[in-house]
């Protein structure tokens, strides 16, 4: 029998601040180029199309990694593969300050998928989800997620600072050079860090080994209909996520704002990131998952909508409507982002098989991480200028209203039901 980790997340924030942490600072060196879209993109002479297959070579070998990842985390103490995937991030980024070839790229890229995805993802997630109780799940969630915004929030605000300075001395590759610098040093550092101060409540058997997981428990995860659904709210979630990324882009690019000003836009996300989501995760638990994540659709799918509106306007007050744009999406975003994990608690998954259940749901929630970095890069270079991005909005909005159509279905169906009871209707 399995040793019980602390009960109640009062008294595992400390751990769940550490991890939120390391599941900030690691992904800095796989997302930085979206913020400097365009100084990346010269820098390195990438097309948009280009551009977006380097997101897909991340995401494409970290989708394939979920599931594997989600096994090893039901099998490896969850320290250990968190040590290794930040300090192997960290090599890979100073792998790239050598390397400019879009192919040797595209193999940096992959290689972060594989170390920020599959040895890191599912077992950060289920440390998480064993710091709470099955009432206190949407809260854990929201404060990690919360607390991801925050460190984000502060790592990304040292990053543009050192851009900018080397942009207003017409230096801005070098700025590109220092950011890599910056993010590689900085999870080597801190998986040496966590060598020595990460504690985590023990999940293996009394006996010492870990709990087996057969191919069969593996498909009855998979032949749950709940799970489906919550993937599908991950997946349309996720877009938003990702899509969001061409807001600095579109910005520079048809609003006509400076490239720090349009970056600052892009950074602004993780100042609400952890307003949105603990707010979303305490709501979750009080009014329900489903029918806050209604709500981050709703806003969602408003603010996409105000964005796209302003490329036909030539009004000064368009910039004040994408700022609003922005505030909504990721207002939204993040809500959804801090509930999302939650509905494996409440869709009655044993924790035993809740490393299989993040690996299944981040295997196919998380495809846009392959998906939506291409449509949206080869949108912008088959239709130049605004039409472009009106079309990847138009998809972001379509994403927007199946999420929202599913939410509902939980609501209307699972909510309500306690998990025993879900189970055995499953």
């Amino acid at each position: 029998m399995a040793k019980e980790a602390k009960q109640g997340y009062k008294k595992n924030l400390g751990t769940i601040l550490l991890l939120a942490f390391a599941g900030s600072i690691i992904y800095g060196l796989p997302y930085f180029r979206s913020y400097y879209y365009d100084t990346y993109q010269n820098m390195y002479n990438l097309t948009n199309t280009q551009m977006g297959l380097l997101g897909s070579a991340y995401g494409l070998l970290g989708v394939f990694s979920y599931v594997i990842g989600g096994v090893l985390a039901d099998k490896i103490k969850a320290k250990k593969l968190l040590i290794f995937s930040m300090i192997a991030t960290g090599l890979g980024g100073l792998l790239h300050l050598v390397v400019s070839d879009f192919y040797a790229l595209a193999a940096i890229y992959g290689l972060w998928g594989v170390t920020s995805l599959l040895t890191f993802w599912p077992a950060l997630m289920k440390i998480v989800r064993i710091q709470a109780t099955d009432e206190e799940q949407s809260r854990a969630y929201g404060i990690f997620e919360g607390g991801r915004g925050v460190f984000n929030a502060a790592h990304l605000a040292v990053a543009t600072a050192i851009f900018g300075v080397f942009e207003a001395r017409a230096m801005p590759y070098m700025g590109i050079d220092a950011i890599i610098w910056f993010y590689s040093l900085a999870p080597l550092i801190v998986g040496i860090i966590f060598i020595f101060i990460l504690k985590e409540p023990d999940t293996v058997d009394e006996t010492g080994s870990s709990q087996q997981v057969s191919f069969k428990q593996i498909l009855s995860v998979l032949k749950m209909p709940v799970m489906w659904l919550i993937i599908i709210m991950i997946y349309t979630s996720y877009t938003f996520n990702m899509s969001s990324y061409y807001f600095t882009p579109y910005a520079s690019n048809i609003i006509g704002v400076t490239a720090v000003i349009a970056a600052i836009l892009t950074v602004m996300s993780q100042y609400i990131r952890p307003f949105a989501a603990t707010i979303g995760g305490f709501a979750g638990d009080k009014v329900g998952k489903s029918k806050t994540m209604i709500v981050g659709y709703v806003l969602m799918v408003a603010g996409v909508i105000i964005m796209d509106m302003t490329g036909r306007m030539s009004s000064d007050t368009r910039m004040i409507l994408v700022v609003a744009a922005c505030v909504l999406v990721y207002a939204g975003m993040f809500s959804n982002f801090g509930l999302y994990f939650s509905f494996i608690s409440e869709a009655g998954i044993p924790v035993e098989l809740g490393g299989v259940a993040i690996g299944m749901a981040s295997t196919f929630g998380y495809l846009p991480e392959v998906l939506s970095y291409t449509i949206a890069g080869k949108l912008l270079d088959t239709y130049p200028g605004y039409q472009g991005y009106h079309l990847n909005h138009m998809y972001m909005i379509a994403m927007g209203i199946i999420g929202l159509i599913v939410a509902v279905i939980w609501t209307k169906k699972y909510a309500k039901k306690p998990a025993a009871a879900k189970s055995e209707e499953i």
